[in-house]
């Protein structure tokens, strides 16, 4: 099993543990990592750790993240907050998502029925395979509550991933549509 920590608002992490369970991914186990439950998930070794929410709340847990992240295979963070990269991740583990032009991931085009999204930078997934760099279109449902960062959040977990399910998902380019 997988655990992949995610450090943002509440909603936000139901809607990307929704379209994760849509999609038969119960190989993974999505936590959503917040002041309350930090300390009862300081023993948990994470895949990947996704920030999309500042960090100053953790100040006072400051080694507890640490540690979060130093076990973390990849580190997944927003970069269009304002968030210092702290010194603790280090730059082999971490890619960035966002709307500016210099994130790993991020959109190039954007209509009411589909996204475009730029891997910018070649990755290697989670067997050690290199994803190279190029664009992928994704249709969206007009019912889609998702924001763009959610979609680009979900899109690096499969890129991240390279399990048979989840290369059909992103083959059928569809797998945001909410139910």
């Amino acid at each position: 099993m997988t655990f992949i920590g995610m450090i943002s608002d509440y909603k936000s992490f139901e809607n990307v543990k929704d379209v994760l369970k849509k999609n038969r991914n119960n190989d993974i186990n999505l936590i959503h990592i917040c002041k309350k439950s930090i300390s009862n998930i300081k023993n948990i070794r994470f895949e990947t750790v996704i920030i999309d929410n500042n960090l100053d709340e953790f100040k006072e847990e400051i080694l507890l993240m640490k540690n979060i992240c130093f076990n973390a295979k990849f580190i997944v963070i927003n970069s269009d907050i304002n968030i210092k990269i702290p010194e603790y991740i280090k730059n082999e583990k971490l890619i960035t998502y966002g709307l500016n032009q210099r994130a790993t991931v991020t959109i190039s085009s954007v209509t009411e029925s589909s996204i475009l999204i730029y891997l910018q930078r070649k990755l290697e997934n989670i067997e050690g395979k290199t994803v190279d760099i190029g664009e992928k279109r994704i249709d969206i449902n007009e019912e889609s509550r998702l924001k763009i960062y959610e979609i680009l959040i979900i899109y690096i977990i499969f890129l991240i991933k390279s399990n048979p399910i989840m290369k059909q998902i992103m083959e059928k380019s569809n797998f945001f549509e909410k139910n």
